[in-house]
């Protein structure tokens, strides 16, 4: 729900999805112009047929989830950063967090130029990787997530932001 979307504006859809299909069977009794209804509100139509597909493929495996980053990009509208992000926030899993946000924040950090899809680059990504530790990578995922959202927006707020020293993008 969260591509090309802000969270604020996904959170109210997400928070009664959730509460209306607290799991996939739940989602798979309902009739899919219901789920296309409340994903609609969030604009680019696809995505409800995205979820509508996976709830049906995750109904044909009795709810399993994969836990390999290959099986998870094969399921519908799960792309590398949705897999990272799964395996490692849920399934205790070393991945790195390659989103725009990402992007936005080593590119001003480390002072490499941005440009089309360079999260999707394999410099990039080995790039993240690296820079994600061995240990405690849920809680540095969540934390980048969270800085990037909070201090290193689009519009940085500089000032606040403890790395600022070394920062190139404010040097």
């Amino acid at each position: 729900m969260l591509q090309r979307t802000r969270a604020e504006q996904v959170a109210p859809i997400y928070s009664t999805f959730v509460e209306r299909y607290p799991d996939y069977s739940a989602a798979m009794k309902e009739e899919p112009e219901k789920i296309r209804d409340l994903i609609s509100r969030l604009g680019l139509s696809w995505r409800a047929e995205k979820i509508i597909e996976l709830v049906k493929i995750l109904s044909e495996k009795d709810g399993f989830i994969p836990t390999t980053k290959e099986e998870l990009t094969d399921l519908p509208g799960v792309g590398e950063y949705i897999a990272n992000a799964f395996l490692s926030m849920h399934c205790g899993i070393k991945a790195p967090i390659t989103d725009a946000n990402a992007v936005r924040l080593w590119s001003r950090i480390i002072g490499f130029e941005t440009h089309g899809e360079i999260h999707r680059r394999k410099w990039f990504t080995e790039l993240c990787m690296w820079l994600t530790p061995d240990k405690a990578f849920k809680e540095f995922n969540y934390a980048l997530l969270d800085f990037s959202r909070t201090i290193c927006k689009t519009k940085p707020l500089c000032e606040e932001c403890p790395l600022k020293a070394e920062c190139k993008y404010f040097q």
